[in-house]
């Protein structure tokens, strides 16, 4: 790889941009801007930008990581839906909460009132 490809690569965005979090216990609402120019909008799909549910996926299961300090793999997800689909220069809206009873992260994306994905992981016992 060329020196110009890896700086290319580097100046790629993979996450969004947060503009607020409010965290109440064990639970956080995190206001996202997912801008056309983050690198999961590309290539799906070049006319009308959609994001991917694994980049979804991805997002909440990082975020829950650095806001609730869980370690260790999920064990398995559930009740996974995606009822809209998210756009590129999206503002969403990411729930998460922390059940640590059943050590569930269960998070939910919002556009507004309307509910786009939603789901849970869950982690092995410690």
């Amino acid at each position: 790889m060329t020196e110009n490809a890896e700086i290319k690569w580097s100046n790629i965005r993979h996450f969004p941009e947060i503009r607020s979090q409010q965290r109440d216990g064990d639970i956080i609402e995190i206001e996202l801007f997912v801008d056309a120019g983050l690198f999961q909008f590309q290539g799906h799909f070049p006319n009308e930008p959609v994001l991917p549910g694994v980049a979804q996926i991805d997002w909440a299961a990082q975020l829950g990581r650095e806001h609730f300090g869980f370690n260790g793999p999920f064990t398995r997800m559930g009740q996974l839906k995606f009822s809209r689909l998210i756009v590129a220069d999206s503002l969403l809206f990411l729930r998460l909460e922390w059940n640590r009873e059943k050590r569930r992260l269960i998070f939910s994306y919002r556009d507004g009132d309307e509910t786009c994905s939603s789901g849970y992981f869950e982690l092995t016992a410690p």
